[in-house]
Order: C-alpha cells, then sequence, then structure tokens
C-alpha cells in the first residue's frame, strides 16, 4: 500500500558538524555513499511513486563537500515532476557563512528547518557540542528568508531535562516568538525502528519521555494557550496539534508511531540513503524496489 503525496527524505550525508548526545544517527552503521547509486534512486523515488514534499536530511546535510551539486542535481529533477516542497533540515552551522547563506536563498529550497535545543545560549551551546545560533543571528537569517519567500520553523526536541514542563515550554516559545514562522516541539523517541548498532542510544534510553505522559505534557501546554488545530493519523502514523502561544505558531508532535505499521507492506513514507539504498523505513539495506 503506497500512500499519495509521499514525503522523501533525501539524506545528503552521514556526517556531521556537531555531537549531540541525543543523536540516534551517532550510533548507526553506514554503508559507503556512492553518488552515482544516489542519484538513480532519486530518479527512481520520483518515477515510480508520488512525492511531494522532499525533505533534505543527514546527518548534517550541509557539511557535505558537494552539497550545492546535490541540491543542484535534486531540484532541477524536481522540475520534472508535481512535487511540491523542498525542506533544508539543519542545526544551522553552515548558515553563519554569507555565500552559504546566499546560495540557500537563491536555491530551489522553500522552506529551513532549524535544529535548536533550548533557549539558554550556553546549554544549547553544551547540547550541540559546539558553539551555535544565537537568537540574534537566528532573527537575521529569518528576516532575510522571508524576503526571499521562503520559511523557517525552529525543531525542538523534548526529553527527562529538556523543556519537559509546560513551563519550560512557555519560556522556549517566548524565547523565539517572532524569530521564526513555527516552533515545532518533538519528543525523543526511544524506538527499535532506527538501523542502528544498539538499540537506542544510552541517553535515549533514559531520557524518553513516554508516550502517554508525552500527551499529558502536551495537554498541559495547550490548556495555557490556544488550539488552532488537531489532526490524526497524518500518513497514516504521525498525531500533531497546532497552538497560538506568544503571538507564535506552535506545532505539537505526539509520538510518532512509524515503527506500527507493517512496514513489508505500507510505504507512507521514503528515505534515499547516501549508498542509494531508496526505503521505507530507517535502514539503508531495505530498498523498497525489491519488493515492488
Amino acid at each position: 500500500m503506497v500512500s499519495g503525496g509521499l514525503f522523501l527524505d533525501v539524506i545528503f550525508t552521514s556526517g556531521c558538524d556537531c555531537s549531540c548526545p541525543y543523536c540516534i544517527a551517532r550510533t548507526k552503521e553506514f554503508a559507503r555513499e556512492d553518488r552515482a547509486a544516489w542519484e538513480n534512486g532519486l530518479r527512481d523515488a520520483f518515477r515510480l511513486f508520488d512525492v511531494r514534499d522532499v525533505i533534505i536530511l543527514g546527518g548534517e546535510a550541509t557539511v557535505d563537500p558537494d552539497f550545492f551539486g546535490k541540491l543542484d542535481f535534486l531540484s532541477r529533477l524536481m522540475e520534472n515532476y508535481p512535487a511540491d516542497r523542498l525542506i533544508l533540515t539543519t542545526n544551522g552551522n553552515q548558515l553563519r557563512n554569507p555565500d552559504f547563506l546566499n546560495g540557500i536563498l537563491d536555491s530551489r529550497i522553500d522552506s529551513v528547518n532549524l535544529s535548536v535545543m533550548q533557549y539558554d545560549q550556553i546549554l544549547n551551546d553544551r547540547l550541540f557540542g559546539r558553539s551555535t545560533l544565537t537568537k540574534t543571528e537566528i532573527s537575521r537569517i529569518y528576516a532575510v528568508l522571508r524576503e526571499r519567500g521562503k520559511t523557517l520553523r525552529i525543531n525542538v526536541n523534548v526529553w527527562r531535562g529538556n523543556l519537559d514542563t509546560p513551563e519550560e515550554m512557555d519560556r522556549f516559545t517566548e524565547a523565539f516568538s517572532g524569530r521564526c514562522d513555527a516552533i515545532k516541539f518533538t519528543p525523543l523517541m526511544a524506538t527499535d525502528m532506527f538501523d542502528t548498532r544498539d538499540e537506542v542510544t544510552a541517553f535515549t534510553r533514559t531520557h524518553a519521555i513516554p508516550e502517554p505522559e508525552i500527551a499529558a505534557l502536551w495537554d498541559r501546554f495547550v490548556e495555557r494557550h490556544t488550539l488552532k488545530k488537531r489532526v490524526s493519523q497524518v500518513l497514516g502514523f504521525v498525531d500533531y496539534a497546532e497552538v497560538e502561544a506568544f503571538g507564535q505558531q506552535v506545532i505539537l508532535k505526539y509520538a510518532q508511531v512509524e515503527d506500527k505499521y507493517d512496514r513489508e507492506t505500507v510505504i507512507p513514507t521514503l528515505k534515499l540513503y547516501p549508498n542509494g539504498c531508496l526505503s521505507n523505513e530507517w535502514s539503508f539495506t531495505r530498498d523498497v524496489r525489491d519488493r515492488i
């Protein structure tokens, strides 16, 4: 069963310039990157499936030495298909480089999803293991993106000890209100669906908040603000709510249940790995083309 209007996660590279303790990707096994196979996999994704939203991922995609070459190939391919949006997910560090930022502004990219984990700059730097974008830098990036008709969303993970109360979520939201188009809170996931050496990192095992507690936390946050929308079973496996808080759009992502559908028969999203594997799960060896 193939969902209509698929999301396609295009992984540019497995490399990264941060050392976040919650990052499941840090525990993954990686196959050797193969540019020709990657390009063929990208062609097949559009040829075989109804791809609408394309999300550029890593590792950290922007550290790929041929980032703009891959972006150009992807953008030209999208012109031949009815794809809607091209979204970059990034920690934002490369956006400090004016030439790199200008390349993003001049590109086909419609939206930037920026990872931020704390409203306190010192704590945020500590979590990422390096100096990260300041609020002032984020505001400047947001301003130039808006001038080009592009949007900025701040993505933040919630776990025990990090924004795990409505009060802390309020402080984060207020700190970034007006500096982005939306803020998205997502629970850290403890799941075996990722293609990792260990089930998950030790950090995730000890810090992930169970689904019922996340739902209760979101409900308490909603009670403090204005609920705009509640959506269930997006693509069959994601529930989320939209809230207005401090004049800012806030998206609350409920626990993703991607590990609860039959991946042998259901294709709600696709993921293209740097080795060319086109998968409907977090595995660089399970190619869907072998099953269709």
